[in-house]
């Protein structure tokens, strides 16, 4: 871990992070960890961001790094897109323009690969870091990407 921790703080890294568990504490509910309308129509009508906290490990890292480095990749099937690309760009000062959607996690690695080539064709794969706390979808980064990956737990353990 002590190679991605290097790399994660080089100037030129690229650095795409998930939203939910990743940048939020994923903390919605009132007596769970995730929202108790989820999955319901009317959860499409609550702004669950509104009141979200940022992650100071994290902030410390982004306010760090070139913001033009940093994007965001996120499953979104509530069509919570705007309230999400709001969130991140309050608290982390990440632009909603650097912040992609998808419906499925498992398009998320050709989503990735696809935006590294169109603003970064000449990056060398190991200054590109993927960053997840889904343990399958970093599998699937691992398998269909040249990229590296990270949990976001590695900041909890550099504090």
């Amino acid at each position: 871990m002590a190679n991605i921790w290097e790399i994660l703080h080089q100037p030129d890294t690229v650095v795409f992070f998930d939203i939910d568990g990743t940048l939020t504490s994923y903390n919605y509910g009132e007596h769970h960890a995730h929202h108790e309308l989820d999955g319901t129509p009317e959860f499409r009508n609550v702004n669950i961001y509104a009141d979200c906290k940022r992650l100071k490990p994290l902030y410390d890292y982004i306010v760090s790094h070139d913001v033009s480095r940093l994007f965001c990749i996120s499953r979104e099937p509530h069509g919570h897109e705007a309230w999400k690309s709001e969130m991140i760009e309050r608290l982390y000062g990440i632009p909603a323009s650097h912040c992609f959607y998808t419906l499925e996690a498992k398009e998320k690695p050709g989503i990735v690969k696809e935006k590294v080539k169109e603003m970064f064709p000449d990056i060398s794969p190991e200054s590109v870091v993927l960053m997840d706390d889904n343990d399958d979808t970093l599998g699937m980064y691992m398998t269909q990407t040249p990229f590296c990956t990270a949990h976001p737990m590695i900041f909890m353990e550099h504090i």
